[in-house]
C-alpha cells in the first residue's frame, strides 16, 4: 500500500509529518510552477479548506517525501466549488451532503520521470475509489483542466459526469466541473485499466476513525 490517508488527527500515525510534506509539494506545484495566487507560509501552500475535517491522500517516496497528493473536502459545510466556482455549474443541481466529497489540489511532482508520475496518478485515483467505497461516498466532485479529466480519469476507465461546459478564464486556460461516481464496478474497471489489483491505501492504525461524520 503506497498511498497514505491522513487527517489532522491521524498525522501522528505516520513518520516525518506527511501533512507538512504535502503542503510543501503543493507550494512547489501550484505556486512556484503554476504561479497561482493562493496563500502560503514558509513554502507551504494552504487555504481555508485545509481544516480538521479534510482528508489527504498522499503518495510518498522511500524517504517519506510527498510526491503526489489529492485533497478530499466534505460538502456538508463550505467547499471550494460552491463558494468560488458556481459559475462553472451549468447542468443540474450541484451535489452536496455527507455522501459527497470534493476533490482538489491534485498535484504530482513534475520533476519525476514520466512513468513514475503515471504510476502515482494511477494509485491516487484508485485511492479516491477505495476511500469513497470505505466511507459510503456516492460521488466526488471537482474542477479540473479538461486534459487532466481526460488523462487521469477517462483514459483509466472512469468517465466523469459533466455538470458544466468548458469555461475559459481570462488568462486563456480552460476548466470544467464534473462528478466522479463511486462504485465497486468502477473500482474494478480502473484496476483493470491500470493493472493495479491490490489495495493502495494505508490508513495507519486508525482506519475506523478517518472519516468522522460529526459536525
Amino acid at each position: 500500500m503506497t498511498v497514505i490517508c491522513v487527517t489532522v488527527d491521524t498525522n501522528h500515525l505516520f513518520s516525518d509529518n506527511p501533512l507538512a510534506s504535502q503542503h510543501r509539494l503543493r507550494f512547489n506545484s501550484i505556486i512556484k510552477r503554476q504561479n497561482w495566487e493562493v496563500p502560503f507560509v514558509r513554502n507551504l501552500e494552504y487555504d481555508q479548506y485545509d481544516n480538521p475535517s479534510t482528508v489527504y491522500l498522499i503518495w510518498r517516496d522511500t524517504k517519506n517525501i510527498a510526491r503526489g497528493v489529492s485533497r478530499l473536502c466534505r460538502t456538508d459545510r463550505p467547499f471550494m466549488l460552491k463558494d468560488h466556482f458556481m459559475h462553472l455549474v451549468h447542468h443540474g443541481k450541484l451535489p452536496e451532503g455527507e455522501d459527497v466529497l470534493e476533490g482538489s489540489r491534485f498535484c504530482i511532482d513534475n520533476s519525476l520521470p514520466i512513468e513514475q508520475r503515471k504510476q502515482i496518478a494511477h494509485e491516487l485515483i484508485l485511492a479516491y475509489l477505495e476511500y469513497g467505497l470505505a466511507n459510503s461516498i456516492k460521488e466526488i466532485i471537482g474542477v479540473m483542466y479538461p486534459v487532466y479529466w481526460k488523462n487521469l480519469f477517462e483514459k483509466n476507465g472512469w468517465k466523469p459526469k459533466w455538470i458544466g461546459d468548458l469555461h475559459k478564464t481570462p488568462d486563456g486556460k480552460k476548466s470544467r466541473a464534473a462528478i466522479l461516481p463511486i462504485s465497486s464496478e468502477l473500482l474494478a474497471n480502473v484496476r483493470k485499466h491500470t493493472g493495479i489489483l491490490s489495495p493502495v491505501i494505508n490508513y495507519g492504525t486508525a482506519s475506523d476513525t478517518i472519516m468522522s461524520q460529526s459536525a
